[in-house]
């Protein structure tokens, strides 16, 4: 009775595993009085015995050898679960669940289509029509002394092929042989005196004990001895359901190989056997069906349990594939939506926070992107609430003063996470629960900038997404302003940045603003509104490139030379950009932002801290003309008619630095600022004038000529005056040769005398410097952007050796 129903009943069970039935009773019901009951088996011999009979009889039933020995096994469980529901549990379940999932393994790793004739079949040769049960086994008592009962698994070792080494038991004429699993001599306890090898012998030693246990470790058939290691639909199938039984059945004893199983079942539905399994068909008595529908019936049954927390903080191998998989089996499984599963996780972090998310924040990155953004409507709007009490713990967690902050890695993590949430349509048609769920983002946002670098492509991502998500215009920006602001903070020196993320958020307001990085992007569609939130900080801007300390006060912070240059040549040219928007020619933004560029101080009536504030202002000029030269072609935050205002300011620098230069060190590098603002001036005017302006190139000849008096007039003061002039002179004929300026071809024959106004002859040291500049003719096309960071490289240290040079005090 037992054989007939079960050779009946194996298909039927499987079809009746079909997506949506989530009860839990579907592969196996009690079984009857008739068949299984203690009735149809009296207990007057061992229960071990009555199991052994029931096992033969379904070997003799099954139609195929792999069958046969799934079958033994598959019967000794169910059999075992209705008659010793009773504690302590035999390790032969344990082993018997292995040997399954050993065989679905196998059939994870199959790449090409197995067909019934692929699948291993005995030899009618070898196989045996007549098999004694072990009923009648215990009544002859003919003395077969090598006669051993069984268990239903044994482990030996790696030895000859004996009948011994491979699990065979001789019972008359016949050999009936069982599953084992073999266990490579490699792996037993070695001697003491073993342990003296030298360290590449014992790398040898472990190679060779890996490829044992590859080639040893292998599934055999029962009857024959031969490796299977090609199983047909229908013993998968039955291999998927014995465990899926075993799950609901045993969670508690499943819980140690919990993560194997479900592991090795991805595998086996990620392995395309058929075309259709590229798609979300189902397909009754499919093995990759049965396991999708295992898949979903296990999380959902276990997700109670914490399983979707344990879940995402486990260390995955092929994490994208494992995920996409978790997501494709959930896709239409109205119990647990993959959304719902995701809420799940989160409602599990709020019950018990663990010390790290980086592992859960890493699995949840590569599950989410899996997940449609067009279904799943009100499950998105549910996901949002328990997400903004999500990153509220977060930020808490990461603000603590003993907190460990959150890596590179995690931090990009979770903007992917929040990016492919923004992207959901229906959250958009919801006005409160997006806002609640960025601006908490948002503050956890602004926290893990201190700790560690964001890449700029992930702020781009994720503030794009937050412009494009929410409705109200105050909304939109939302992202964008937390991450701006915390620049602002950090420039103010009210709180630290970490330090790639200085020049990274002042690349992200370029980027905005239609400039090139220097950064590559992969996609240039982003719209962050970054250079409309930092319009209101512009002034604060302004003063942080006046001031003249704090460069050597980011070189505190962050150890480095050429950030505090490097940002400041950043936020100029974001200034310089916004100063260049008006279409008008006239000086209305000048006034708006620079207004002392108009009223240049008098040589005659000068006040008494005058040549002061005309260095800083000069310095200031510098750094807007950088990063004016820095932006596109089009960018001339200056016009071209403050020339007269520009040359007033030189002179009135050149003409105080013999009297004032000895009173500060600040004002010792007035000439140099002097002179590095009258290159900049040149270059600027040249290219407007290439570009833009027809009357440019005429007010750079009339810079010059109101210029050079005052470089003739320092001249004449002192040998030590005259010998720094010519230098710093000499520098400027040399920096304008480098990028090809066509004012010094027309202008090098009044300069050369500047050079022999107070000596006879050119110096010596001067003479090598001009001979180098004379017989090295540029032949190639001038790099500017190259001269360009020599000196912006020059200007912020002689600001860092004013800064260290010069007492100053915080107020």
């Amino acid at each position: 009775m037992f054989q007939e129903v079960t050779k009946s009943r194996r298909l039927q069970r499987l079809y009746q595993w079909a997506p949506g039935n989530s009860g839990y009773e579907f592969a196996y019901r009690k079984p009857t009085a008739s068949y299984c009951s203690p009735a149809a088996h009296p207990p007057s011999k061992s229960s071990k015995t009555g199991i052994r009979s029931e096992c033969d009889e379904l070997l003799l039933g099954a139609s195929n050898p792999a069958h046969k020995a799934f079958m033994v096994a598959f019967a000794d469980m169910i059999l075992y679960k209705y008659r010793f529901d009773q504690l302590p549990v035999s390790e032969n379940i344990v082993r018997l669940i292995g040997i399954v999932v050993k065989r679905c393994k196998v059939v994870s790793k199959q790449i090409t289509t197995v067909s019934a004739d692929q699948v291993h079949e005995c030899s009618d040769a070898e196989a045996s029509n007549e098999i004694d049960t072990w009923d009648e086994i215990e009544e002859d008592d003919g003395g077969r002394a090598e006669l051993i009962r069984p268990e239903s698994l044994t482990v030996t070792t790696i030895k000859e092929a004996t009948p011994a080494a491979e699990g065979i038991i001789q019972i008359g004429a016949v050999r009936v042989m069982q599953p084992t699993i073999v266990e490579p001599e490699g792996l037993a306890p070695e001697p003491v005196l073993s342990r003296k090898r030298s360290k590449v012998q014992e790398v040898k030693r472990k190679k060779s004990a890996i490829e044992v246990v590859k080639k040893s470790c292998t599934l055999r058939c029962g009857h024959c001895n031969e490796a299977i290691e090609m199983f047909d639909e229908e013993t998968v199938s039955l291999c998927l359901i014995a465990l899926e039984t075993f799950l609901h059945r045993e969670p508690s004893m499943a819980a140690p190989i919990l993560f194997k199983i479900l592991y090795t079942v991805t595998r086996l539905i990620d392995t395309p056997m058929y075309p259709w399994h590229s798609t979300e068909m189902f397909v009754p008595a499919n093995s990759r069906s049965v396991a999708k529908q295992m898949l979903r019936v296990s999380l959902h049954h276990l997700s109670t349990s914490a399983i979707c927390l344990q879940l995402f903080d486990t260390k995955i191998p092929r994490p994208e594939a494992f995920w996409s998989v978790i997501a494709l089996s959930l896709a239409d499984f109205p119990e647990l939506s993959p959304v719902y599963f995701i809420q799940i996780l989160m409602e599990d972090l709020d019950e018990s926070w663990p010390g790290s998310v980086r592992l859960i924040m890493k699995n949840l990155a590569y599950y989410i992107v899996e997940i449609s953004l067009d279904m799943y409507g009100n499950a998105w709007q549910n996901l949002a609430t328990h997400m903004e009490t999500f990153f509220k713990k977060y930020h808490t967690a990461i603000s603590a003063d003993t907190a460990t902050a959150p890596t590179r890695a995690e931090i990009e993590n979770v903007i992917i996470v929040m990016t492919h949430v923004l992207k959901v349509q229906v959250l958009t048609t919801n006005a409160k629960s997006p806002v609640s769920l960025v601006e908490a983002f948002s503050k956890w946002l602004s926290e893990s900038l201190h700790g560690a670098e964001v890449s700029l492509e992930s702020l781009l991502g994720v503030c794009t997404a937050c412009n494009r998500a929410l409705i109200r215009e105050r909304d939109k920006q939302c992202v964008t302003r937390a991450v701006v602001t915390e620049l602002m903070q950090s420039i103010k020196f009210k709180s630290k940045l970490h330090e790639a993320n200085y020049v990274t958020i002042a690349n992200m307001i370029l980027q905005d603003a239609g400039e090139d990085i220097e950064v590559p992007l992969l996609d240039d569609q982003f719209n962050t509104a970054a250079s409309e939130a930092i319009r209101p900080f512009l002034f604060e801007v302004l003063d942080f490139i006046a001031d003249l300390h704090v460069i050597a006060k980011l070189k505190k912070e962050t150890n480095s030379d050429a950030l505090g240059g490097d940002l400041k040549v950043k936020l100029a040219e974001a200034i310089a950009v916004e100063m260049s928007r008006s279409n008008a020619r006239d000086c209305r933004t000048v006034i708006r932002f620079i207004p002392w560029l108009m009223s240049p101080p008098s040589v005659t009536q000068a006040a008494p801290g005058a040549f002061a504030d005309s260095v800083t202002n000069v310095r200031v000029l510098s750094w807007l003309l950088l990063g004016a030269l820095h932006a596109n072609h089009s960018c001339l935050p200056v016009p071209i008619e403050c020339s007269q205002h520009m040359a007033d300011y030189i002179h009135f620098v050149l003409a105080g630095f013999a009297d004032q230069s000895k009173q500060s060190v600040v004002h010792m590098s007035a000439l140099f600022h002097a002179f590095h603002l009258c290159q900049l001036w040149t270059v600027y005017c040249e290219r407007a004038a290439t570009y833009s302006s027809t009357t440019a190139f005429a007010h750079l000849i009339d810079f010059w000529a109101r210029v050079t008096p005052a470089i003739l007039q320092l001249l004449s003061h002192s040998k030590v005056l005259a010998d720094m002039v010519n230098l710093h002179f000499l520098n400027t004929i040399q920096a304008l040769q480098q990028v090809n300026s066509a004012l010094l071809c027309q202008l090098y024959s009044m300069w050369a005398p500047i050079l022999t106004a107070y000596h006879s002859q050119i110096p010596n040291q001067l003479r090598m410097k001009l001979d180098s500049c004379q017989n090295q003719p540029s032949l190639e096309a001038p790099l500017v952007t190259e001269w360009l960071k020599k000196v912006r490289y020059k200007i912020s240290q002689v600001e860092l050796q004013t800064s260290a040079a010069s007492p100053y005090y915080t107020v």
